[in-house]
């Protein structure tokens, strides 16, 4: 009874390299002889970081907010073997945190129901480009022999509408407006005004800094002699202060909604190849922010439509699914709310539904 699609076996034991057998469902049943190596750290050339001293205590609500989430479903986690987590932090680059477990996570989620073992592989944070990676394998049972409570069913519906998971499934079967997704490309270009306004800023601190250049008294203040656009106000100082106050990088966005036609390499494969060139920008149009999202951004303006913006990290197709699963996922990166929402606490089965 195991569905269509691509699966991984997972086989660990503590101390020992984890081997990931991936196979498909028309290759069932399976007929192994596996053999796990010990661990061994080759190091060459290479600063090993030790283990951070009282590192749960220090690192483990940055650690919960990154990879459970801060979201009702994420604080209401809990992690019951936090003990076998390694916390390594490098001040160097601006800093990483890199996270290791020895054993798999034993996840309680009370909000969705459920139980999770999760072997994690890896989670670093780079403090400098604030950039997050991790991933690992999940293993979900009930948390209640029962079953779950009208209340989580609900919960887990919550969690579903307007995930990653959904989008990957409404792509798949070309169902994208139907479920509420409004798809653009997206480019990121420089800010080229605001690239010349602080090249004239930089040279008017400079020429003001060494002196005047001819008999007049050098001002006290840098003066910047340009003129705002037409039909603004001529006063260039508030001008260039509001380019100033601008992103380094404006995004642009295509009028044309897009659907599985213009983003799915082989519609007529059972699995099926995701490709864009820069970015996507996707709103779900049939749900709302969280409010949780708005207090984490210190932004007090009303929920609007969940806005995120993905990219291909490697520039290569990944592998879509019916089931909403996607791989490799490392090199699906994303931006906005999903950046902040897709985290294990919302993590729901592959044979979730609705």
């Amino acid at each position: 009874d195991v569905p269509e699609g691509t699966y991984d076996l997972v086989i660990s034991s503590i101390g020992f390299e984890t081997q990931v057998y991936t196979y498909t469902a028309a290759q069932l049943p399976l007929r192994l002889q596996v053999r796990l190596g010990p661990k061994v750290e080759v190091l060459q050339d290479v600063v090993v970081e030790p283990d951070e001293k009282n590192g749960w205590e220090k690192w483990g609500f940055f650690f919960t907010q990154n990879f459970l989430g801060s979201n009702e479903a994420g604080r209401s986690c809990k992690i019951k073997n936090y003990k076998t987590l390694r916390f390594r932090h490098s001040k160097k680059n601006g800093g990483m945190l890199h996270v290791l477990a020895d054993d798999p996570l034993v996840i309680e989620n009370k909000v969705l129901g459920y139980q999770l073992k999760y072997q994690l592989e890896d989670f670093r944070y780079n403090f400098q480009t604030h950039v997050l990676i991790f991933y690992g394998f999940t293993l979900f049972t009930e948390l209640d022999k029962n079953g779950p409570s009208k209340k989580q069913l609900k919960n887990r519906e919550k969690a579903y509408n307007g995930s990653i998971s959904h989008f990957m499934r409404s792509l798949y079967h070309d169902s994208l407006e139907a479920e509420g997704f409004e798809v653009r490309r997206m480019v990121k270009r420089p800010n080229l005004e605001k690239q010349r306004v602080r090249s004239l800023y930089m040279h008017s601190i400079k020429r003001d800094s060494t002196g005047a250049t001819d008999n007049h008294t050098a001002p006290s203040r840098p003066v910047i002699n340009f003129g705002p656009p037409a039909g603004t106000s001529s006063d260039s100082a508030t001008y260039y202060r509001h380019v100033l106050g601008e992103p380094d990088w404006l995004d642009e966005y295509a009028q044309a909604t897009l659907n599985a036609d213009s983003l799915l390499l082989n519609r007529d494969s059972l699995i099926r190849k995701l490709f864009f060139e820069n970015y996507l920008y996707v709103i779900y149009k049939k749900g709302k922010e969280d409010q949780d999202y708005l207090d984490f951004n210190h932004e007090s303006r009303p929920a609007y439509f969940p806005r995120s913006n993905i990219f291909l990290s490697t520039r290569q197709p990944i592998t879509v699914e019916s089931t909403g699963n996607y791989y490799p996922p490392q090199t699906l990166m994303s931006i906005g709310y999903w950046a902040w929402n897709e985290k294990v606490g919302i993590m729901l089965p592959l044979d979730y539904k609705k």
